[in-house]
């Protein structure tokens, strides 16, 4: 760049030093990702050898180390030392939104401080690498006598079992930071700790498919198998699941909706291959996952996604279009808004695009999954709909916070045909519009009640030991009628009854009383949070009022309700002819 140009580049006055920050800040669990994500990338344009990424291991020493080894054009020794250096890379373009060339060693370096080997065969001539951390510094490793930081490995692969050097192909090999560290099983040295089917689990919540025509096997050593597997993503096995659909909104932005049985094939991935096939749902961008919420992670969220039962068999991924603003950050953990704060994107930004565009046959299946309800709820929700108009509480926009996203069109209403009466008005009378009707005020409507029986869907909602949970996203409240205040309120109601002809029906009676007196205080709580809203309290204020601790307290105090119970407890008793035993004097 000539002198005389406007701007002077900044340079590095501490190269060490920015380097290091760069790796060491990487999250380590990024690691494989990018590994693979090069294997992939590279084994795409192979012309020879197949178009193959495998993950297996290789010994040194006699210890196992994890290495990732694909297909696709060799690299000369030359090459080799170029792409070796940070943000540098070969075939690619330097993108802040595309695979780089700087992510695999700034993610690997962390947890392979003691080595970081890299080979590469052209046209039978392998050369190779080491990176690593020596004296305070990342760098490569100088070998031998001569201090060679690129030397030829040829006969040393020939020497050794599984090289073929007739095709090209590339492999990393990961050391660890200790020469007798296993980095097949420990391969961050034990932070964090890793299972042992970690390699599988990780791919399964990254990759919702791979390139066309390239395949990803995994070695024994890996899955724990007795041979080589195949991964295939979630996207390329949709017919493994019982059923599945797809749909787009006007901004192109994709919603795969996934049903998996409780005894459906989609369990049980085809022979000789791995498939994920736990619950999980997230946002995907370029074919890979962001944001996975898994396991009870997603159980506990479902309701959100207006999934409120079936949740371990039912799923969705939003996937963004590749031209959408969004790209990763740095490390590619997770995506960014482009513009503006560049804000985290999380899979509940989408959450009413999930509810809006959810299949009829889904939605059958997820209420298929749900407990019968009791008669009661029908008319909680009538008086919770009169209190919100009594304090008028405004309705909840419950729209998409995020640019490029959009809800269904409204759907468009033909204009009724002329009737004769119309074409007989006078001209100067149909010029006359009469004054519209003012609009009825509108408020917000009652939260749909769920009441929860099951010690099994309470844990999902993770209402072990509270009242009551408010999904505000979704306007739905679960209240855990096994909570220890609805039996205790209806004990009391037992023991102030006395005996009875029918003890069952008085029971039973009391039971459902009780149930009713908690339902409708914790669902009144709910309601006076949300008129919190137009009286001045923050945002957050209004969450925290609206917690399952707060509404396990609110239920706790159910001795000021008796006086209600009683009276509705001896209706219903009176109308069920279950009455006191008389005991003569």
């Amino acid at each position: 760049m000539s002198d005389t140009t406007a701007i002077a580049p900044l340079r590095v006055a501490n190269e060490a030093f920015l380097v290091a920050s760069m790796i060491e800040r990487c999250p380590k669990t990024m690691m494989l990702r990018e590994l693979v994500v090069n294997g992939l990338e590279a084994a795409a344009h192979a012309v020879t050898g197949g178009k193959r990424v495998v993950i297996a291991s290789r010994k040194v020493d006699g210890v196992r180390k994890l290495c990732i080894w694909n297909t696709g054009h060799g690299l000369s020794a030359a090459e080799l030392l170029h792409i070796t250096d940070l943000a540098s890379s070969l075939r690619k373009i330097n993108s802040l939104d595309q695979n780089f060339g700087m992510g695999a060693k700034v993610a690997s370096l962390p947890s392979n401080r003691h080595g970081l080997r890299y080979r590469s065969c052209q046209d039978g001539r392998v050369s190779e690498v080491m990176l690593g951390y020596r004296e305070g510094i990342y760098g490569r490793l100088r070998i031998g006598p001569e201090g060679r930081e690129v030397v030829d490995a040829t006969q040393t692969c020939l020497g050794e079992q599984g090289y073929d050097l007739s095709y090209d192909w590339t492999e990393v090999l990961l050391c660890g930071n200790a020469a007798a560290q296993d980095t097949v099983a420990d391969p961050y040295a034990g932070t964090p700790r890793v299972n042992a089917f970690w390699v599988p689990h990780y791919l399964a919540n990254r990759f919702f498919r791979l390139p066309p025509d390239v395949s990803l096997s995994l070695m024994p050593e890996v899955t724990g198998g007795t041979g080589p597997r195949d991964f295939i993503g979630l996207d390329d096995r949709r017919d493994d699941f019982g059923q599945t659909e797809t749909r787009s909104t006007p901004s192109g932005v994709k919603i795969h909706y996934y049903f998996d049985p409780p005894q459906g094939e989609s369990t049980r991935a085809a022979s000789g291959a791995i498939a994920p096939s736990s619950s999980r749902s997230s946002v995907v961008f370029r074919g890979e996952m962001y944001d996975v919420r898994e396991g009870e992670q997603w159980l506990a969220d479902a309701p959100v996604y207006g999934i409120p039962f079936g949740a371990k068999y039912c799923f969705a991924f939003v996937e963004l279009p590749d031209d959408y603003l969004v790209w990763p950050e740095a490390y590619r953990q997770f995506l960014r808004l482009r513009g503006g704060h560049q804000r985290q994107v999380f899979l509940n930004d989408f959450s009413p695009l999930v509810r809006a565009y959810m299949p009829p046959w889904l939605v059958r299946i997820i209420q298929s999954f749900g407990p019968s309800q009791a008669n009661y709820l029908g008319e909680i929700s009538e008086e919770l709909k009169a209190l919100l108009a009594e304090l008028g509480v405004p309705p909840e926009q419950r729209g998409l916070p995020i640019p490029g996203a959009s809800l269904p069109a409204p759907k468009v209403v033909p204009p009724a045909a002329p009737t004769d009466r119309d074409e007989a008005t006078p001209p100067q009378m149909a010029n006359e519009k009469p004054p519209a009707p003012p609009k009825p005020k509108t408020f917000e409507a009652a939260p749909e009640i769920i009441g929860l029986r099951s010690a099994e869907m309470i844990a999902e909602r993770a209402l072990q030991g509270r009242a009551a949970k408010f999904y505000p996203q979704s306007h739905q409240v679960f209240v855990n009628l096994m909570y220890p205040a609805v039996g205790a309120m209806a004990a009391q109601l037992e023991q102030e009854h006395g005996e009875t002809e029918d003890p069952e029906t008085a029971r039973r009676v009391a039971a459902e009383v009780s149930e009713w007196c908690i339902t409708k205080k914790v669902t009144r709580a709910v309601v006076y949070s949300l008129a919190k809203k137009g009286a001045g309290w923050r945002p957050e204020d209004v969450t925290r009022s609206q917690s399952p601790e707060c509404l396990s307290l609110v239920a706790d105090d159910w001795s000021g309700l008796m006086e209600m119970a009683r009276l509705r407890f001896s209706e219903m008793l009176a109308t069920q002819g279950a009455v006191p035993i008389t005991v003569a004097a």
